[in-house]
């Protein structure tokens, strides 16, 4: 049982084909490359150099000698650490990766949006190199991602990238997913592709659908009354700022269609968000409106948590440059594949802190005296081997 997670994924891993010529020649298989980076970065190393260096240092590590039934485990250089983690084929891993959680996923409410990479921007030696952004998808009630999209280009492709993985359809099933995402993926192909697939969505509406959101404005003032949502109290930011949220939704009482437009199907409710900011050591106030529109219904208190869940693909964002340092790893060329290996690492830092979420845990027989965060889920995996194997497993 200690090692059934461990040995499940190094047997995906070993799945992917090889980029080398000479396969019968190789020194460092590809499959032991890969999981000795996802464990190195469980340990908190994350650049090249620091994994290489970790790699090094466990040579003779127990897991990975009986992992891989070794005496001895061969530690590429750095360069060719480097070499081969940018030529693995992305697509194959990526597969790996989403066979890898769908097992502790529900996919029921999904959010999507992308991430440019910072360090693979043109403005260093490789200036011929675009910048890289990847389209992640997120599970809100697990709060881990299920798979990513890669995009080379521009922000608009994730557009057109979103549309391809709808029309995929192996992330998602059949029907009664619930999508949100931000105001560019409100087009009119994807939310009528997602309607007619009896799946939901809740669409923020901006200046690229001025039109549309002025409509659903004075389409909102025509109605007599609404079901509106205070939250009880605010919460505190970093900044010292109280902030409080009234959520109104207007839908119509004889009728599915809250408003026809002849470019979206079955709009049958329009929310409005109102977001306000209390400085409080100046006792500046500052009020912002936010307009939705969804293809269903329910009451204003289920939309107000469906929308703030919305934000959790932003804190797997924050998880990513805080705990894995992503914006500081500079990968020029093809950085997707040590992308979706630092994905690997926080949802199996996020699947052990849900299961232990604010309690105190033991770390090698020692009661902890703080309550579990996701921080101290990675310190415990910097300071303990023993907690870093626990927490591999810990996610079945």
């Amino acid at each position: 049982m200690k090692y059934k997670q461990k040995k499940e994924l190094f047997k995906q891993l070993e799945s992917i084909e090889d980029f080398r010529i000479h396969v019968g020649k190789i020194v460092y298989p590809l499959a032991e490359v890969l999981f000795m980076t996802l464990f190195g970065l469980l340990k908190g190393k994350t650049t090249f150099e620091e994994l290489h260096d970790w790699m090094e240092f466990n040579r003779t590590n127990t897991l990975f000698l009986k992992l891989f039934q070794k005496e001895e485990i061969g530690v590429p250089s750095e360069s060719t650490l480097h070499r081969i983690l940018i030529n693995v084929d992305n697509d194959k891993l990526e597969t790996v990766f989403r066979g890898y959680f769908k097992a502790f996923t529900s996919s029921k409410q999904i959010a999507v949006d992308g991430k440019w990479l910072n360090g693979s921007d043109a403005n260093g030696q490789y200036t011929q190199q675009k910048h890289k952004s990847i389209l992640n998808f997120l599970d809100k009630e697990k709060k881990i991602v299920i798979g990513h999209r890669f995009i080379g280009d521009d922000k608009k492709s994730e557009i057109p990238s979103f549309q391809e993985e709808l029309e995929k359809n192996e992330l998602f099933c059949d029907e009664g997913q619930v999508f949100s995402f931000d105001a560019l993926m409100t087009q009119s192909e994807i939310l009528n592709k997602i309607n007619s697939g009896k799946n939901f969505y809740i669409a923020k509406l901006k200046g690229n659908q001025k039109n549309l959101k002025v409509k659903a404005i004075e389409t909102a003032a025509a109605f007599s009354g609404s079901t509106s949502f205070n939250e009880e109290t605010g919460y505190k930011t970093e900044g010292n700022n109280q902030v409080a949220r009234r959520v109104d939704v207007y839908q119509s009482p004889s009728c599915d269609r809250v408003m026809y437009d002849s470019n979206f199907d079955n709009i049958q409710s329009i929310i409005k968000v109102t977001k306000t900011t209390t400085n409080l050591t100046t006792g500046e106030v500052k009020q912002t409106t936010q307009w939705l529109i969804a293809n269903f219904k329910q009451d204003a208190k289920a939309f107000s948590k469906m929308i703030l869940q919305h934000w959790r693909v932003e804190t797997y964002h924050y998880h990513l440059d805080m705990l894995t340092k992503e914006d500081d790893h500079i990968a020029y060329i093809n950085p997707f594949s040590i992308s979706i290996l630092r994905s690997f690492s926080i949802n199996l830092y996020q699947l052990f802190f849900n299961q232990y979420k604010a309690q105190k845990i033991k770390v090698n027989e020692v009661q902890t005296k703080k309550p579990l965060t996701m921080a101290r889920v990675k310190r415990y995996c910097e300071n303990s081997d023993q907690f870093m194997l626990d927490i591999f497993e810990s996610s079945e």
